[in-house]
């Protein structure tokens, strides 16, 4: 059964950790440096979720943009293998290599962000108990 029912859910949730993330001078400036339009595609329940780092301010798209963007990087997964990063429970790299994740584009770029974002692991987390779903908390890596 996968951790959510309704992708609304969790486009809160990640719309709620980009947000805390801002308001660190540094992180925010690091995300602008890099220049990125991410797409995230996800799977079980079908939804995306864009970061755009182009401009003068990180702005995110739960659901999409609403309109035609070129990102450049694209990266596909189930929900719950993006529920479990968040948590800080999935080793990125061997999700690409298994392909438990699917990339297109400029994965280099992308991967220099995720010391970046460290942070968010413990944000995320804090946001799912002040929701009341602290039971959706994954602790530890999942045996395969």
């Amino acid at each position: 059964m996968p951790y959510f029912q309704d992708i609304r859910v969790f486009y809160d949730l990640l719309t709620g950790v980009f947000d805390a993330l801002m308001e660190d001078p540094q992180i925010r400036q690091r995300a602008l440096d890099s220049k990125l339009l991410v797409r995230f595609v996800y799977r079980n329940p079908e939804g995306e979720f864009w970061v755009d780092c182009r401009g003068d301010e990180v702005k995110v798209y739960p659901g999409g943009p609403g309109e035609e963007m070129n990102p450049d990087a694209v990266m596909s997964m189930e929900l719950d293998t993006a529920h479990r990063f968040w948590c800080g429970q999935l080793n990125l790299l061997g999700a690409l290599s298994s392909g438990e994740i699917e990339a297109q584009g400029s994965m280099p770029r992308l991967l220099k962000m995720l010391p970046v974002i460290k942070p968010a692991y413990d944000i995320y987390k804090g946001l799912l108990r002040e929701k009341g779903l602290e039971d959706l908390i994954v602790e530890e890596e999942e045996e395969d």
